[in-house]
């Protein structure tokens, strides 16, 4: 699989609807795809991890683990 980002994702709003969704375990944790050109203020109240480019950095310090694909 490829993943390609065009840059300036706004994450944020999909973070609040998996973590307001009732058919969303409550305790489950989040896997955040992303090319890493995304929001600096990212904020997610659950455990959480993700899953970037190798060589890539996200543009704010992670408080989740963070998975490099090549």
């Amino acid at each position: 699989m490829r993943v390609k980002g065009f840059g300036g994702t706004v994450l944020q709003p999909g973070i609040e609807l998996i973590e307001k969704a009732e058919d969303f375990p409550e305790k489950g944790p989040i896997l955040v795809i992303t090319d890493a050109q995304c929001d600096s203020n990212l904020r997610i109240r659950r455990e959480h991890a993700y899953l970037i480019p190798k060589g890539r950095y996200l543009p704010f310090h992670p408080k989740g683990k963070v998975f490099y694909i090549s």
